[in-house]
C-alpha cells in the first residue's frame, strides 16, 4: 500500500466518508456564499472625485432606532457628519440633516 492511499484509508477509517463529505460540501457552500459577501455593496475607495461630488470612501450607510420608537431609521456618515436618508413624497432619496434631543424625565 502506498503512503498517499494508507493517508486516504486512515482518513476514512478516522473521520468516515460521511464526514469528510459533509466538510467538502459545507466548505464549497461556504466558499460559494462568501465571494457575494465581499464582491456586493462595496463603496468604492477612492479620493480624488469631480469637485462637487461626495468622495465614495467618506460616506457610511448605518442602520439604528435613532428616535426609540422600536424602528430603525436609516442614516449616512459622511466625513465625520451624521443626516438622515428618507424618500420625499414622490419616494426620492433625500438627505436631511437631525439631531436627536435627550429625553425630558419629570418628576411627579
Amino acid at each position: 500500500m502506498k503512503a498517499d492511499d494508507r493517508l486516504v484509508y486512515r482518513l476514512r477509517k478516522d473521520f468516515g466518508f460521511n464526514n469528510m463529505f459533509l466538510c467538502v460540501m459545507l466548505g464549497g457552500l461556504l466558499g460559494v456564499t462568501s465571494v457575494g459577501y465581499f464582491t456586493a455593496n462595496k463603496i468604492p475607495h477612492t479620493e480624488k472625485v469631480q469637485q462637487g461630488y461626495v468622495v465614495p470612501s467618506k460616506l457610511e450607510i448605518k442602520l439604528q432606532d435613532l428616535d426609540g420608537n422600536g424602528e430603525k431609521e436609516v442614516y449616512m456618515n459622511y466625513d465625520g457628519k451624521n443626516f438622515l436618508l428618507r424618500l420625499d413624497e414622490q419616494g426620492n432619496p433625500r438627505v436631511q440633516k437631525y439631531e436627536v434631543k435627550p429625553v425630558e424625565v419629570v418628576p411627579k
